[in-house]
């Protein structure tokens, strides 16, 4: 009978200890899932601005060389040449 109740008990502390650490268990994968939600919003804010910042970039980079191309140096250094007609 002894064996019996030494049994029973040790297997109500597993299964507390069991629960306990599933619990625990949980709780840490809520934590680490919370940090990821919010990590990849950081992260989706940030490829946003770097895409403002590269469209801003690009019209920048656009205007300067419609400036450049219309200066006189540039047309100057490289002009276009004319075709000759060959009769």
């Amino acid at each position: 009978m002894d064996v019996f109740i030494q049994s029973q008990t040790q297997t109500q502390i597993f299964f507390f200890i069991s629960s306990i650490g599933f619990v625990f268990l949980w709780i840490l994968v809520a934590i680490f899932l919370f940090y990821l939600i919010r990590a990849t919003h950081t992260f989706s804010r940030i490829l946003e601005q770097i895409e403002k910042d590269i469209n801003k970039i690009g019209d920048t980079t656009k205007e300067m060389v419609e400036d450049m191309k219309d200066s006189m140096i540039f047309n100057f250094l490289f002009k276009k040449k004319k075709k000759s007609r060959k009769d």
